[in-house]
C-alpha cells in the first residue's frame, strides 16, 4: 500500500469517527473528505497528463517497491477513483439521493471485491483483473470495510437491510454471500498452492476447481433453501396462529360489554366495536377515520379530549366519570384513554374503554344511604346505653332498697312466703341490674376499644391471673403456661378475653383439680392461641350456641353468670381481625381456640370504628334475637 493510500484511509476513517460522535455537525468531517477528494483529483491528473506533481513521495519515500516505475509512491488508478468517489459520497450527502449515493458505493465494493477475489488468480494464472487495476490487496480489504460502514450510516440502506436483518431471511443472505465470496478465494488460494508444490497440472487444477466449486455452491444453496423452507412454514404456522389469536380479539373485543376503541397517532378512529357505536349511536362507517369532533358533542367532547391528552402527556392510562343519555335515561360511564407503544417505546395510537358503572353509582348511593341509615342507628344505640346504664338501673335500684327495707321494718310481721317473695323480688331486680350492665359491656367493645398497639400477650395473661387470683386459689387451679407472643390488639381486650376463658375453665370445673393450659403457636401473619381445660365439657353441637349472647347450657342454680362473656370475648376477637371457635367433649374438657394478628398490616383498618363485624351484621337472626332480649329486659 502507498503512503498517499494510506494517509487518504486515515483522513476517511477520522471522517468516519467524527461523523458518529459529538462533532458530527461541524465542518470538519467535510474538510478531511475535501483533503481526500484532493489528493485522489491530483493522483489522477499525473496519470491523465502524464506529470509528475511531486505529491506521491512526499511524505515518504518509496523505495520498497519491487516492480520499476517511473512514479514510485504513486497510488493506483483505480486507487485514486474509488478514494474520489467515496470523498463526493461524503461531500454531497445533502445533495445526492440514498440510492444514487448507494449505487456509486456499491460500484466501488464490486471493484474492491473483484481485486481481492482476483489475487489467487493472478498468482497461479498470471492474468486477472489484479493486473489492469494495480490495487493492493489490503488496499482493496480496507476499501471494502470503508464502503460497507458508509452504506450502514445511510438512512435509506436498501438491500443492505435485508443483510443486516436479524430474520431467517437475513441469515440466508449473509451465508450465501459469505460462500459466494469465499469459496472462490479459497479454492483459488487451494489451487495456487497445490500447482506451486507440483502435486498436479494446471488442466487438472481448473477441472477441480470447477467441480469442487460447483458442488460447495451447490450444497450451501440446498442447505439454504431448506432452512429457508423451514423458516417459512414455521412463518406460516406463526400466521395462522396471529389469525387465529386476532380473530379471538376481535371477537373479545366486539362482545366486550364495555365501550372499546382505538385511535391512531392523528387522533383517527382506526376500530371500534358495538358498545361504542351504541354509546354514540352512530355506526362504525361514520366513526372510522373521524376524530372526537365528528363523534361526540358538548360538553362531553371537550371531557373526553382532556382525558385523551392527560394519557398522551402522561403517556399512562388516565381516568374519569362522565355521564351520557342513552334513549332518554342518563347513565354513568369510566372512561379509560392508554398510549399505544410501539418496541421503542413510541406512541403509535390511543385507546380508550368505555365502562357503565351505573349499577355501581347507585349500588354505592344505596350503600351510603344504609350507612347514614347504621349511623343514625348506632346512635339510638349509644342512647340506649345510656339509658340502661343510668335510667334503667336507678329504678331497679329503688326496687331492691325498697324491698330490702319493706323486709327489714316488718319481717316480724311478715309469713315465711312473703319474705321468699320479697327475696326472690330482690334477686331478680338484682339480675336485671347485672344483665344490663353485661349488655352495656357488650355494646362497648367496638365503641370504648383502643387502637390496636404492640403487646405481650404473657403481660396480658398475668394481668388477668391477678383478677382472677382469689378464685384460683379458692378452687386449687394449676396454670399451665407456654411461651406466649407479642401481638397487635387492645391491651384491655385482651386482658378481658384471657380472663373470660381461663374464669370459665375454673367455673366450668369437674370433680377433679382444675388444670388449665395457656399456649400459642404462629399460623402465617397471625397467632393461633389455646386455653385447654379438663373440666366438665359440654355437646360439640353447642359449639356454636355458646357464643350467643345470654345464652347458657347450664342452670342459673349451679352455675352464677348471665351467659355473655363468650360473647364479649368473641366479639372482641373478630374486632381485632381473628376468629374464635371451640372443641369439647362431655367430661373430657374443654379447648378454646382465638386468633390474633402478629403484625401490624394484618389488623382490619376500620378496627377502631366498628362494632361489629361484617359477618356478624350480616347474620338477622341473631341481631334479632339481641334485640328482642333487650326490649325483654327493659
Amino acid at each position: 500500500m502507498k503512503a498517499n493510500t494510506a494517509l487518504c484511509f486515515i483522513l476517511l476513517g477520522t471522517v468516519l469517527v467524527l461523523r458518529l460522535g459529538e462533532r458530527a455537525g461541524s465542518a470538519w468531517p467535510k474538510r478531511l473528505a475535501a483533503l481526500v477528494l484532493l489528493i485522489a483529483v491530483l493522483t489522477l491528473a499525473q496519470f491523465a497528463f502524464n506529470i509528475n506533481l511531486g505529491i506521491d513521495e512526499f511524505p515518504f519515500a518509496d523505495d520498497m517497491s519491487s516492480v520499476s516505475t517511473d512514479a514510485p509512491g504513486r497510488m493506483s488508478a483505480s486507487t485514486a477513483v474509488a478514494m474520489a468517489v467515496m470523498a463526493l459520497v461524503l461531500l454531497f450527502e445533502e445533495r445526492w439521493s440514498d440510492t444514487l449515493r448507494r449505487y456509486i458505493l456499491v460500484l466501488v465494493q464490486v471493484l474492491s471485491f473483484s481485486v481481492f477475489l482476483s489475487y489467487p488468480f493472478s498468482l497461479a494464472f498470471g492474468n486477472s483483473l489484479f493486473l489492469y487495476s494495480g490495487m493492493a490487496l489490503n488496499t482493496s480489504i480496507l476499501m471494502v470495510f470503508a464502503t460497507l460502514v458508509l452504506l450502514l450510516q445511510l438512512p435509506e440502506r436498501g438491500w443492505m437491510d435485508l443483510i443486516i436483518a436479524r430474520t431467517a431471511q437475513g441469515a440466508a443472505t449473509r451465508r450465501l454471500l459469505a460462500t459466494v465470496l469465499l469459496v472462490p478465494f479459497v479454492l483459488g488460494w487451494l489451487i495456487y498452492y497445490g500447482e506451486d508444490l507440483g502435486w498436479y497440472d494446471t488442466a487438472f487444477s481448473r477441472s477441480t476447481y470447477t467441480i469442487t466449486a460447483m458442488l460447495l455452491l451447490g450444497a450451501i444453496v440446498v442447505t439454504s433453501a431448506e432452512r429457508l423452507h423451514r423458516a417459512g412454514q414455521a412463518r406460516k404456522t406463526l400466521e395462522l396462529n396471529l389469525d387465529a389469536v386476532s380473530r379471538q380479539l376481535n371477537s373479545l373485543i366486539e362482545n366486550s360489554p364495555s365501550a372499546i376503541s382505538i385511535k391512531d397517532v392523528d387522533g383517527l378512529y382506526q376500530l371500534v366495536n358495538s358498545e361504542f357505536e351504541r354509546l354514540v349511536q352512530m355506526p362504525s362507517q361514520q366513526i372510522l377515520g373521524k376524530d372526537a369532533d365528528a363523534v361526540f358533542d358538548e360538553p362531553l367532547l371537550e371531557i373526553v379530549l382532556e382525558n385523551e391528552v392527560q394519557a398522551l402527556l402522561t403517556r399512562r392510562p388516565a381516568t374519569t366519570e362522565l355521564t351520557v343519555v342513552l334513549d332518554g335515561v342518563s347513565r354513568n360511564y369510566l372512561n379509560l384513554q392508554f398510549p399505544l407503544l410501539d418496541e421503542q417505546d413510541e406512541i403509535t395510537g390511543l385507546g380508550g374503554i368505555w365502562t357503565d358503572i351505573t349499577e355501581q353509582k347507585q349500588l354505592e348511593s344505596s350503600l351510603r344511604r344504609k350507612n347514614l341509615d347504621l349511623e343514625r342507628s348506632n346512635q339510638e344505640l349509644e342512647q340506649f346505653a345510656y339509658v340502661a346504664s343510668h335510667d334503667l338501673q336507678e329504678p331497679l335500684r329503688m326496687v331492691s332498697s325498697y324491698m330490702q327495707l319493706l323486709e327489714s321494718r316488718y319481717k316480724d310481721k311478715l309469713d315465711d312466703d312473703a319474705k321468699e317473695f320479697i327475696s326472690f323480688a330482690v334477686d331478680g331486680a338484682t339480675r336485671m341490674q347485672r344483665l344490663i350492665q353485661d349488655l352495656l359491656a357488650f355494646s362497648r367493645v367496638g365503641t370504648r376499644g383502643r387502637a390496636p398497639e404492640e403487646v405481650d400477650s404473657a403481660v396480658s395473661l398475668a394481668e388477668a391471673l391477678q383478677n382472677l387470683s382469689v378464685r384460683i386459689q379458692e378452687n386449687g387451679a394449676r396454670i399451665q403456661q407456654g411461651k406466649l407472643p407479642t401481638v397487635f390488639v387492645d391491651r384491655n381486650q385482651l386482658t378481658q378475653v384471657l380472663q373470660n376463658l381461663v374464669g370459665n375453665a375454673i367455673k366450668f370445673r369437674a370433680e377433679r383439680e382444675p388444670i388449665i393450659k395457656i399456649n400459642a403457636e404462629r399460623r402465617g401473619h397471625f397467632y393461633e392461641f389455646r386455653v385447654e381445660d379438663n373440666g366438665i365439657g359440654f355437646d360439640q353441637k353447642h359449639a356454636e350456641r355458646i357464643f350467643v349472647i345470654f345464652q347458657r347450657l347450664n342452670s342459673r342454680e349451679l352455675y352464677e353468670g348471665t351467659g355473655i362473656g363468650l360473647a364479649i370475648s368473641k366479639k372482641i376477637i373478630e374486632r381485632h381481625g381473628g376468629r374464635i371457635w371451640v372443641e369439647s367433649q362431655p367430661g373430657q374438657g374443654t379447648t378454646f381456640y382465638f386468633t390474633l394478628p402478629g403484625q401490624l398490616d394484618s389488623v382490619p383498618e376500620a378496627i377502631e370504628d366498628e362494632d361489629m363485624l361484617p359477618a356478624q351484621a350480616a347474620n338477622p337472626a341473631e341481631a334479632d334475637t339481641m334485640e328482642q332480649r333487650a326490649k325483654r329486659l327493659i
